[in-house]
């Protein structure tokens, strides 16, 4: 009895021969769409099941959670505080970042490096004792030159909210050290949760509180114990694997072994305060300018525009990038470590972030001043034209992230920091030309936005042409 199946169908006689033969035919030629189709299938699931595109998914989810929810409050916070309280903020943020850069010498980043769990712990401890030494000679700065301080910076509000910037940095001394070390554990799925908790309740809290008090004193200290709640998370995940004990004891005593390996990873990793510190500091400080000098020259009304149209369109940065970033340079590490060729990585990687941010960053380039002007309210219509702009050297800098993790291990910090002063000083000089001599905000924001365009797409293409000689050489 004939059934249909593929081995007996040329034996039953066909009801329509004309239908069946049609049929028939395009099932033949549809096989090798079917067979494409299951390849592509089968290969999707394979790269799920990938170690690196999960932990980079798992990063990437949290992070991109966290930025919604900070997003989806955002027309509510936009209109109850307004873009004066905004620019004081971003003000007294941009000047936080400048030292925060310095919070750890970069230390903590190297946390992932490491094959030993010792030298990542020494790491750990070395931060934190230069996170705190820091922040002491900040406050004492801070306490004495408050008023001098605010006064050149613009900052609008009380000069005595300056007493929390160094409890600011004190907490970002902290939490950089600790979110490389989960990463190093490959607790992804802990970081997550940890960044969806803190969005969570500092939108809830300055939409609850601003509808009683919407004042700048109320946005600074509502940030400052988000990041307090983080960093008491971040610990409280990361505690037991850091006093973990897998190690055999020390001969000496444990004050001089500790001194002894706080030293030696001290001088080990080098490279990071020397190179990687300063030139990070270069790289905030060209981002912080613009809101440093709108506040300064324009008012805080512009540093606010300035702060809300990043904070929109560094939405994919902040989301995939740098929620990656770290998972790039264990990866990136690893391959290394095994002498494989990093060019065919990094490419992937960043051709993969080219595509990604197309989209994005190409609709807020369209639509910025309406975008705007609709989500956040007619006051904000200015920022949308800021954001517009600044989509250029944003994607730009997107794409950069995976040749950027790779910087260290091509021993090229030294060529980056040169890269960062030359960087800082041509979009200082590019809005310096906008706002003195142009008197025009926009102009000074575009020309900004083209430099460190610029800038970023030489960074690329220097690190992709010598990759696989410096991996080498080092």
């Amino acid at each position: 009895m004939w059934r249909g199946n593929s081995q007996s169908a040329d034996l039953a006689p066909p009801i329509h021969p004309t239908l069946d033969e049609g049929s028939f035919v395009a099932g033949k030629a549809s096989r090798p769409f079917r067979g494409a189709a299951r390849r592509a299938s089968g290969r999707f699931h394979e790269l799920r099941k990938h170690p690196f595109i999960r932990s980079a998914s798992v990063a990437i989810g949290g992070a991109a959670t966290a930025q919604f929810l900070t997003i989806a409050f955002s027309p509510l916070i936009t209109r109850l505080y307004g873009p004066e309280a905004f620019g004081a903020v971003g003000v007294f943020t941009a000047t936080v970042l400048i030292i925060g850069s310095f919070a750890d010498l970069m230390y903590g980043t190297a946390i992932v490096l490491p094959p030993s769990e010792t030298e990542a712990r020494s790491l750990l401890k070395l931060s934190a004792l230069i996170a705190l030494l820091i922040s002491s000679i900040s406050l004492l700065v801070f306490g004495v030159f408050r008023h001098e301080i605010a006064n050149a910076i613009g900052f609008s509000a009380s000069p005595e909210l300056l007493y929390f910037a160094p409890v600011l940095i004190l907490l970002s001394g902290f939490c950089q050290p600790l979110h490389h070390w989960l990463y190093r554990e490959g607790k992804f799925n802990e970081i997550s949760r940890i960044n969806i908790i803190e969005a969570l309740a500092n939108n809830i809290s300055k939409v609850s509180i601003g509808f009683v008090s919407a004042t700048t004193p109320v946005l600074l200290v509502l940030g400052i114990l988000s990041k307090i709640l983080q960093t008491v998370l971040l610990w409280f995940r990361a505690r037991p694997s850091i006093m973990r004990r897998d190690d055999p004891p020390a001969h000496s005593t444990d004050d001089m072994s500790t001194l002894k390996s706080l030293r030696e990873v001290a001088y080990r990793y080098r490279d990071f305060p020397l190179f990687r510190a300063p030139q990070k500091w270069f790289r905030d400080l060209s981002y912080t300018i613009p809101s440093l000098m709108l506040a300064s020259l324009l008012g805080p009304a512009a540093a606010g525009f300035y702060l809300l149209s990043t904070r929109v369109i560094q939405l994919p940065n902040t989301v995939i990038a740098e929620a990656a970033g770290p998972v790039f340079l264990a990866r990136i590490a690893k391959a290394r470590h095994e002498s494989d060729a990093l060019r065919p990585i990094l490419l992937r990687g960043t051709l993969a972030l080219a595509a990604i941010g197309l989209f994005p960053f190409g609709f807020v380039a369209i639509t910025g001043p309406w975008l705007f002007g609709l989500v956040f309210g007619a006051d904000w219509v200015i920022a949308g034209e800021y954001a517009r702009w600044l989509t250029l050297s944003s994607y730009l800098t997107f794409i950069a992230v995976p040749t950027l993790s790779a910087v260290p291990l091509m021993s090229l910090q030294g060529h980056l920091l040169v890269y960062e002063v030359g960087t800082t000083a041509l979009r200082a000089g590019a809005l310096t030309f906008g706002v003195l001599y142009l008197e025009s905000d926009v102009a000074a924001i575009a020309l900004f936005s083209l430099a460190g365009a610029c800038a970023s797409l030489a960074q690329i293409l220097l690190c992709l042409a010598l990759c696989n000689t410096r991996s080498r050489a080092g």
